[in-house]
């Protein structure tokens, strides 16, 4: 189990964009991973039209796959295109998923929405820099620092400097918002575990397993 503040800035990319960030990054910083991720987002009570529904929402709780190594995600704090929020990551057995999805089904936690992308994630400048290309949607990219909470105002002073240098303007609220409510309300990626078993869905998306 880990425990860290994670500040980061998120932002959309055109194609263009994406193919000349990936160039830029592939020559002056590194590749760390490439990711195929599948995430479950859930949501406590229902799955809202608008994230302003739940603005005050602190819990963003996530059962992902990330190169088919499952984990349970919590990030603690509001969710804001640039914030800076606590992480605790859980990981386990491929074996174990369901188990996991069960447990969070007893506390009550059934629905959300599902969420594929590849990810490719370089260290640049000090800062773990992502381009993310989602599925049946577009493109995104997200610059973070994983620091400690006495650390976090300095670090977002060093992503807005960087993202300025690079010509990249992250979400406001409204922005990322937008993006949100556009992709966790494809009812066809929308699930409900108090209706429908993890095999059920887990067969859509075998590939990430």
């Amino acid at each position: 189990m880990t425990k860290q503040t994670e500040v980061e800035f998120i932002g959309d990319l055109s194609k263009n964009k994406f193919e000349e960030l990936k160039k830029l990054l592939e020559k002056e910083g590194k590749l760390k991973k490439q990711k195929d991720r599948l995430s479950f987002m859930y949501f406590r009570d229902k799955i809202p039209k608008d994230l302003s529904e739940i603005k005050d929402e602190p819990v963003d709780l996530r059962f992902r796959v990330t190169n088919k190594q499952p984990e349970v995600i919590i990030k603690y704090g509001l969710f804001t295109a640039s914030h800076a929020r606590k992480e605790i990551s859980i990981e386990m057995k491929p074996e174990e998923a369901e188990k996991y999805i069960d447990f969070l089904s007893c506390l009550g936690w059934n629905i959300g929405v599902i969420y594929a992308a590849k990810t490719y994630t370089y260290e640049y400048k000090g800062i773990e820099f992502s381009l993310v290309e989602i599925k049946d949607y577009g493109y995104n990219f997200e610059a973070e620092i994983l620091t400690d909470e006495s650390k976090a105002e300095e670090s977002k002073k060093i992503l807005t400097a960087e993202l300025d240098k690079l010509g990249l303007k992250h979400f406001d609220k409204e922005g990322l918002n937008k993006q949100c409510n556009a992709i966790n309300n494809k009812t066809d990626l929308q699930f409900d575990f108090s209706k429908q078993s993890f095999k059920e869905v887990r067969a859509r998306f075998e590939e990430f397993f």
